[in-house]
């Protein structure tokens, strides 16, 4: 019988509901003290370690027969609902299945399209160890919320790169959004268990290579079902070579998050490191969770801090669109929103280039669009006048049109005059209308009369926003302080 078969077959089994009791209950018994996180974590192991397995077999053995089998994967891996549960069982069983289908089985049905596209892309060869796998990450982190597919097709190259020895920078699990380090953990633990394989060489050859050295006419050692299974015990102490990049550079970016400003010396290395690191930093501006304020966060503060000292002498031209593009995602007011500015506006001439090819993307939302309209106000009054006149036709809330209002005074242009009153009596069903008619009447007046920008005008505008209690509610800003903060490690 072929390997992958009977590996499938065992696949097949643990699958089904008498197989999830038993797998469970050997886990159990493996462990000294029991624990309901432990055994499921053990169980979705046990699953995607035989189902990594059968497609790498399948992709050696039968390869024009691999995307049949591949497919039959799917099928198991999309059905554990109904394959797990089952009538009359005890309750205890019964919670541990729907715990399990909640959290655990949802993640293999997400990650299992990485697989598919690992060793489709490690069987065809579709994959090159000269590439940069810090690349191919900021390309899939890039497009993982907007393009899902292509997102995993870029990860599956990653995969197949990692089974053929190229390491990954640990610092990707403390920038990956959360979809893409879920799909790089599931990565990280299918090329792990072909390091611990005894009877694999790790990292294993080309997919023609291998083929020669397991054809049917040579010798070969068994797989063993039974040494796949003790693979999956989380009790058990192992000594398995790290698939973690661990070089000083690694180390340094690792510093990027630790809750201060960087050391000299650290920020030395990593300038000399110049583009090697180039994928890695830009991804960092690209990821605004990291940059969310408040208890219990990265040190958002000094992660942008660190980063955009080293932006600033590295000087990438990647560096000001990406900026632009977080100036997009980002509350307005904070701590982050005023470092991002004020690094734009050292670099004028760049900003409002980026700025102007950010506003000409197709599906840039009505929020995208005020955000980098209100940075060109401020730079280039005469360049956001026409933007905001056709987002006029584009907002619906009082929020948003109070923000363009605001917007068309800052850029001092004496014909958003109309648009101004125009705006006013559109604003006849708010619960304010008086005041906003009548204020924008004033700043048209203002505006007529040469007074570009008046501050009186612009703070009447806040305070409205603030007593009607608007949607983008702003953070508060504060003093970062590079002690208390709390530091994630991997």
């Amino acid at each position: 019988m072929d390997k992958y078969r009977e590996i499938m077959e065992e696949l097949e089994y643990i699958t089904d509901h008498e197989g999830f009791v038993e797998t469970c209950l050997d886990l159990r018994d493996s462990m000294y003290f029991y624990d309901k996180g432990l055994i499921l974590a053990g169980y979705a192991s046990s699953i995607e370690m035989l189902m990594s397995f059968a497609m790498f077999w399948a992709a050696l053995e039968a390869p024009e027969e691999s995307s049949a089998a591949f497919d039959r994967i799917e099928k198991i891996i999309c059905s554990l609902e109904e394959r797990l549960r089952a009538d009359d069982v005890t309750m205890d069983v019964a919670a541990l299945i729907e715990t399990f289908l909640q959290t655990s089985g949802w993640v293999l049905s997400q990650r299992f399209l990485v697989f598919r596209h690992m060793f489709e892309a490690y069987r065809d060869n579709r994959y090159s160890l000269d590439e940069n796998p810090d690349q191919l990450l900021r390309q899939a982190h890039t497009l993982v919320e907007k393009n899902c597919g292509r997102a995993a097709e870029l990860m599956g190259q990653v995969g197949a790169m990692s089974l053929r020895g190229a390491a990954i920078r640990p610092v990707w699990l403390l920038i990956a959004k959360p979809r893409l380090q879920m799909w790089l953990r599931g990565v990280l633990g299918v090329v792990q268990n072909f390091a611990s394989a005894s009877h694999f060489s790790f990292p294993v050859d080309a997919a023609d290579r291998e083929r020669q050295k397991w054809r049917p006419d040579t010798g070969k050692p068994v797989v063993d079902l039974k040494a796949f299974r003790n693979l999956r015990y989380p009790m058990m102490p192992t000594d398995t070579p790290s698939i973690l990049r661990r070089g000083d550079v690694d180390d340094d970016l690792l510093e990027l998050f630790a809750g201060g400003s960087l050391d000299r010396e650290i920020a030395h290395r990593l300038r000399d490191a110049g583009d090697s690191i180039k994928d890695v930093l830009l991804a960092v501006l690209e990821t605004e969770e990291l940059f969310e304020e408040g208890e219990g966060t990265i040190g958002s503060r000094w992660v942008l801090t660190n980063v955009l000292e080293l932006l600033g002498e590295l000087q990438y031209p990647e560096t000001v669109p990406a900026l632009i593009g977080l100036l997009c995602r980002i509350h307005p007011g904070g701590t982050v929103h005023h470092q991002v500015q004020e690094f734009l506006f050292d670099r004028k001439d760049q900003a409002v280039e980026a700025a102007l090819a950010k506003l000409r993307e197709k599906h840039l939302s009505v929020d995208e669009s005020l955000a980098v309209t209100e940075f060109l106000s401020r730079v280039q009054p005469a360049e956001a006048y026409p933007v905001l006149v056709k987002l006029l036709d584009k907002v619906n809330t009082w929020e948003e049109q109070l923000v363009v209002a605001r917007s068309l005074i800052q850029t001092g242009d004496a014909r958003a005059i109309p648009h101004l009153r125009r705006l006013g009596k559109a604003l006849d069903d708010s619960p304010y209308q008086t005041m906003v008619r009548d204020f924008l009447e004033y700043a048209a007046r203002q505006m007529k009369d040469g007074s570009r920008g008046n501050r009186r005008i612009l703070g009447r505008i806040r305070e409205m926003r603030q007593v009607n209690g608007g949607s983008r509610q702003r953070p508060r800003t504060y003093r970062a302080s590079p002690a208390g903060r709390r530091v994630r490690h991997i």
